[in-house]
Order: structure tokens, then C-alpha cells, then sequence
């Protein structure tokens, strides 16, 4: 199976203030340990997208999205790119915590408290080819 995890810019990394060194330092580390655990057959790449671009012409079985609250349009225009597709869409973090209705109407399944804990709950392995909102 292949996996993107993705974390969006955050809405003041788009500021020409914005200091990127502070991700070349402390770069969010909770996406690569939810990549951690899947199977070792699985491909899986990360996409920051305050250190690159996203790419959404590709073709992932199962997109994972990290969502801020200050990034929860970015991650939705992600999610909905995606989705658009047929491709399966997981999304977690402080906004869809937050607010998980909002967040399953561009997600097929929505993560609610750490993913350390609701990731290893739903093996990815098992996810629909398609399904509905979460």
C-alpha cells in the first residue's frame, strides 16, 4: 500500500516574516511516528509543506493528513483534491479534534486525540477502498 502523510503549511508560514528555521531545528516528528508503524511492504513517503511543495498529482492508496487549526483550509483543499479522485483520506491533529464533524466532511475517516493511540486502532491495512464520510 502506498501512504502520504502530508502536513500543510501552516497559514503564518505563508507570511514573508515567516522563519523556516525553526522546522530545519524542530520538525514535526508526529506524522513520521505514525509512519513508523505501519507494515514494512507499505510505502510510505512525508510531505512538509513548509519545507516543500505538495504534490497532488500522484496516485497514493491512502492520504494522511495532520491538520492545525491555523491550516485546516489548507489541509480541507488537500483532503478535497484527493478525495476527488477516489483516493481514501485519513485526517487527525489539534483541528479535527476539535472540530470532527467539520473535519469528516472532507475526510473518510477523522482521527480524534493522539494518533499515537487511534492510529495503531484503525491499521491502515484495513481501510476501505472508498468509503464515506467518517
Amino acid at each position: 500500500m502506498r501512504v502520504k502523510f502530508i502536513l500543510p503549511a501552516l497559514t503564518e508560514a505563508t507570511s514573508p516574516l515567516f522563519r523556516p528555521i525553526k522546522y530545519a531545528l524542530f520538525p514535526p516528528l508526529g506524522l513520521a511516528t505514525l509512519a513508523g508503524f505501519l507494515d514494512p511492504d507499505d510505502e510510505a513517503s512525508i510531505e512538509d509543506e513548509h519545507v516543500q511543495r505538495v504534490t497532488l498529482d500522484d496516485e497514493p492508496d491512502l492520504v494522511v493528513i495532520q491538520a492545525y487549526i491555523t491550516s485546516a483550509s489548507r489541509a480541507y483543499a488537500i483532503a478535497d483534491a484527493y478525495r476527488s479522485r477516489g483516493v481514501f483520506v485519513a485526517m487527525g491533529g489539534l483541528h479535527p479534534t476539535s472540530l470532527p464533524e467539520e473535519a469528516a466532511a472532507h475526510a473518510d475517516a477523522v482521527f480524534i486525540g493522539p494518533g499515537e493511540d487511534t492510529w495503531c486502532a484503525w491499521p491502515p491495512s484495513t481501510a476501505p477502498a472508498r468509503a464515506g464520510p467518517a
